[in-house]
């Protein structure tokens, strides 16, 4: 069964899915720093690995593309503004290309950091994710002599996992308004986005009170 949902978890036994959660969630703002530093070239070669890489753990194209349609969006967006902005100001071309190369080098730059989360996300359960999260702050804790319960891994916890559940909503979603014979428009984002803003407080609110039962019993 194909992921069905942006950053959602796909099952696997590979190299990666048997690396501890942690490590990867530490590595992650490490390769991101790096990402933003490195010529934009270098920046294409990772994004091409990163790619190569997804196929090699069995993510389809589809899968892929709908972990970076955000940035897609994004970059479609952006452009759009640019030329529109040039138009009605007169631009010179010269300036347009200019800033359009800025911009082309900024957006792989985020295409590169997003497929990393997204390798993140694909090959850790939301339970992994939290354990990782947790073994990163105790480690941090005995580093610094801090004393009392952790509570910082729990909100970051929360943060981190309710991203693929976000995501799932939103597909839930428009599947149910598909059914129901809606089309996709305008319409669709002003009646589907307070839905899935009321799901996911409910949600939260529902994960927020488990917990807490949790460690008060």
């Amino acid at each position: 069964m194909g992921v069905t949902s942006a950053f959602a978890y796909k099952e696997g036994h590979s190299f990666l899915h048997r690396c501890p959660a942690w490590i990867k969630l530490f590595f992650v703002p490490a390769i991101s720093i790096v990402i933003f530093k490195v010529p934009s070239p270098a920046a294409l070669c990772i994004l091409v690995l990163q790619t190569l890489l997804c196929f090699c753990l069995g993510f389809t194209l589809k899968e892929q593309l709908k972990d970076l349609q955000a940035v897609l969006y994004y970059a479609a967006i952006l452009i759009f503004a640019k030329f529109i902005g040039a138009f009605f100001t007169g631009g010179i071309q010269k300036e347009l290309f200019y800033d359009l190369k800025e911009t082309s080098f900024l957006l792989l730059k985020l295409l590169c950091v997003m497929q990393t989360a997204s390798l993140v996300f694909k090959t850790s359960t939301s339970l992994q994710l939290r354990e990782g999260l947790e073994k990163i702050e105790r480690a941090v804790r005995k580093i610094l002599h801090l004393k009392g319960k952790s509570s910082l891994s729990d909100s970051l916890a929360f943060f981190v996992c309710f991203i693929p559940q976000v995501a799932k909503n939103w597909e839930q979603a428009k599947k149910a308004w598909f059914a129901r014979g809606g089309k996709k428009s305008l319409r669709m984002l002003l009646v589907l986005l307070p839905v899935l803003f009321s799901v996911g407080m409910k949600q939260a609110y529902n994960s927020a009170k488990a917990l807490t039962i949790r460690k008060n019993p």
